[in-house]
């Protein structure tokens, strides 16, 4: 049983504005703000992510476990709650998963942000609105067409701070053509393919994918 994390902190009256600490046993390295994943759904929340916050915070880094607002057609109530959340962690690494991934690359020109690492992120809106990911996820999400919303469209913008993608060969929840395609845009940015590796790999603590994460966040460090 992972518990939810050493302490809590608000930063706003809905009960999704919170942020988790997992803190390590030990003088913390650094910093991470941990963003999950679920295609921005109300359903979906941060419990699944704990025991890799754990993890996290077992190898030496402090780690916030971020919650946020998932109100579909509402996005930039989400992404206005990962800003707030970065203004009360302060100077950090942002990991985040899947649509998590998709979150830190959005708001990756925020101050605190040092780097992001994205594992398996959306990083196309528009590529997988066209494509209906996850029954239509994305504009569920947007509450219009991708294509009008590509200031929140990673793809479409700049990269203006250090980044590495890491994406397993067989994603089938997110292809992984999304970090290949990302790659192309977006050079300067690091890319770690895994074979015979799929989507929830990569936040298990006990596969090999945890140590490569690690061996990344301390580059940044």
């Amino acid at each position: 049983e992972v518990h939810s994390g050493d302490s809590t902190t608000s930063f706003g009256a809905d009960a999704d504005q919170v942020i988790e600490q997992y803190a390590p046993s030990m003088p913390a390295i650094g910093d991470i703000a941990l963003i999950h994943g679920g295609y921005w759904r109300p359903e979906y929340d941060r419990a699944h992510l704990r025991p890799f916050a754990q993890a996290l915070a077992d190898a030496g880094w402090r780690t916030h476990l971020v919650e946020y607002r998932r109100i579909p057609g509402k996005p930039d109530a989400t992404i206005e709650d990962i800003k707030s959340a970065l203004d009360a962690i302060g100077e950090c690494i942002v990991i985040g998963h899947s649509a998590g991934g998709h979150l830190a690359l959005a708001v990756h020109s925020h101050e605190s942000v040092r780097a992001v690492i994205a594992l398996a992120p959306v990083s196309d809106l528009v590529v997988g609105d066209a494509e209906n990911y996850d029954g239509g996820a994305i504009s569920e999400f947007l509450g219009e067409p991708a294509t009008e919303r590509l200031d929140i469209n990673p793809q479409s913008n700049p990269l203006t701070k250090p980044a590495v993608l890491i994406h397993g060969h067989d994603d089938i929840r997110v292809p992984v053509s999304q970090s290949r395609n990302f790659l192309s845009a977006h050079p300067a940015a690091g890319y770690i393919e895994l074979e015979a590796t799929g989507h929830f790999e990569l936040i298990d603590p006990r596969h090999d994918t945890f140590k490569l994460i690690i061996t990344e966040l301390k580059k940044f460090a």
